[in-house]
Formats: C-alpha cells, sequence, structure tokens
C-alpha cells in the first residue's frame, strides 16, 4: 500500500484531509456516506433496538428509534428480578 514510511508519513500528517467544524478529522468512511460532521457534533438520532423472540433460539431485532426501544425495555423488565423482595 505504501511504499515507504515517509510517504505514510505524508498520508497521515496532511492537511486536505475533511475536518468538521469542532476541529477534529471526520474518518474517511463517514465522508464517503455523505456525512459533514463528526459524530460528536452530529445532531442525527442513535438507532436502537427491541428483540422479537420467536423461539428459544430463533430470535430477532427490530429497528426503530432509541427512544422507542427505550420504553420497550422498561416495560418488559421483570419486576423484581436479580433482587430479595422480602
Amino acid at each position: 500500500m505504501y511504499k515507504n514510511e515517509e510517504e505514510y508519513e505524508f498520508f497521515t500528517n496532511s492537511e486536505w484531509k475533511t475536518k468538521c467544524k469542532c476541529g477534529d478529522i471526520i474518518p474517511e468512511p463517514r465522508v464517503k456516506l455523505g456525512y459533514k460532521q463528526c459524530v460528536q457534533c452530529s445532531t442525527v438520532e442513535q438507532y436502537g433496538c427491541a428483540p422479537l423472540i420467536n423461539h428459544k433460539t430463533g430470535n430477532s431485532i427490530q429497528i426503530m428509534s432509541n427512544q422507542d426501544a427505550a420504553r420497550i425495555a422498561k416495560l418488559t423488565q421483570r419486576r423484581g428480578y436479580g433482587t430479595m423482595l422480602g
């Protein structure tokens, strides 16, 4: 890939890399996907998921908003699981 160490140093230290408004370098795969901000500056909500249990070993997940996934996780928790209720 790189012919020598100097070529590698030039590539990693070059200023032409895409930078975010905060000054952080945006990773190349993120730039290729069309993003113009780093992960820390992004305003897009993170995705969440909820398990769909069809059988003992045949599970899958449903992709949804992080807020809905947190709500489902709270509603499906077993009351008192892992504690001693006396």
